[in-house]
């Protein structure tokens, strides 16, 4: 190459070197003023461990790291992550640009984009290049918004891999019907050449599970047959606009406040067990007239109801669980109300199975609302769990 061409490539070369450093510098200045700090992502897309945006990523679990041995939730089996997952270089690819709604990005504009690379399930497992759109203020306030968090989990295995959650849904799934983690590795490696170890899979199913209980746990509480629970129902129904439900939460009420009677009259006598039940048993025998009363309205009034309708689960509900509703009537040590929405639950998997049973209940597939709802929860303000169920249908 003769060497006045030379220079001048080299001067082009080193005049585009200063004009990135300075239009970097720029970036840098905004990012600041905007954010305090400089936001990951805004040059290129991450390529490793180190380079995935911190605020995209799910949290890595303590649980996990490189190499770990530890007990499973669901066995007393010991297991080992340790083996990294292979993505194929042909893994079929798509890409997802998150940006707010209209209503929201009134007077915003796209400073960046944050970006991130997944593996995630569309039809067949694919390679998903992430967008997330970062703004800024219009009218120069400096003020700042991004487009929703995506539910991501990171690499059981401890590389820089991330998940998205209709990969996990698409795991939980295959797991729920009854095919073992070995299975579901098989499978996906014979049919997208993608190499993910059963221990990884297994790592994956536990953390949807984790984040999911919750809202299992919620569910099971609320469905329990207590007069708790029983009371909500009927409010429910109220709020609704059914007039019916005032004579039942009468009834429930005066149960309350006969309970409440009782313990005031045994503190007053000094507190100890033997006055409470003493108490209890002299007004109850009002709160089994009240209750065979309540029980005898829900029989006559419910083959007239929608099932389907608020009020008609209500009834149904009641008139199904009488005898275990009426257990506290006969015994003094019982509570008229022990459901308690703060009971931890201990295997998140056995909550995982409850959610997949409620969703068949619902006529909703299970793999559908799996990944919608961790994307839910993912957010600064997740809806309630009572929220997070289609109704009945």
């Amino acid at each position: 190459m003769p060497s006045d061409r030379k220079s001048e490539l080299e001067r082009e070369l080193e005049a585009s070197q200063l004009e990135n450093a300075d239009l970097k510098k720029t970036i840098d200045l905004l990012s600041r003023q905007v954010y305090g700090r400089v936001m990951p992502g805004l040059y290129a897309i991450p390529a490793g461990k180190e380079d995935v945006p911190p605020d995209v990523c799910v949290e890595r679990s303590n649980r996990v790291s490189e190499t770990k041995t530890g007990v499973l939730h669901e066995s007393a089996a010991s297991y080992h992550v340790s083996e990294p997952v292979h993505v194929p270089s042909d893994l079929p690819s798509d890409e997802v640009k998150l940006e707010l709604p209209p209503s929201k990005s009134a007077g915003l504009s796209v400073i960046a984009y944050e970006s991130a690379e997944v593996v995630a399930v569309r039809s067949p497992v694919v390679r998903r290049t992430i967008r997330r759109a970062m703004y800024v203020s219009d009218d120069g306030s400096g003020m700042a918004s991004a487009a929703p968090v995506p539910a991501l989990f990171p690499d059981p295995s401890g590389g820089g891999l991330l998940f998205d959650a209709s990969f996990v849904a698409y795991v939980t799934d295959f797991h729920l019907a009854g095919m073992s983690f070995r299975t579901i590795s098989e499978r996906l490696n014979l049919e997208s050449g993608l190499v993910i170890s059963e221990t990884a899979l297994r790592e994956l199913v536990l953390s949807a599970a984790e984040t999911i209980a919750p809202v299992c746990a919620a569910l099971v509480v609320r469905t329990l047959p207590d007069w708790s629970n029983l009371r909500r129902m009927f409010d429910g129904a109220k709020a609704g606009g059914d007039w019916l439900t005032d004579e039942f939460l009468k009834g429930i009420h005066a149960l309350s406040e006969l309970e409440e009677h009782a313990r005031i009259r045994a503190e007053r006598l000094g507190g100890a067990p033997e006055d409470l039940y003493r108490e209890r048993r002299a007004v109850r025998l009002e709160s089994a007239r009240i209750a065979k009363r309540f029980f005898e309205r829900c029989r006559e009034l419910l083959p007239a109801q929608n099932p389907q309708s608020p009020l008609g689960e209500a009834l149904r509900h009641a008139v199904e669980h009488e005898k275990t509703l009426s257990e506290f009537l006969y015994d003094p040590r019982l509570e008229l109300s022990r459901a308690n929405p703060e009971t931890p639950v201990a295997d998140p998997f056995a909550m995982l199975a409850v959610c997949a049973d409620e969703c068949r209940l619902r006529g909703v597939f299970f793999r559908t609302w799996l990944d919608d709802t961790l994307a839910k929860l993912k957010q600064p303000n997740p809806p309630p769990p009572e929220l997070l169920f289609p109704p009945l249908n």
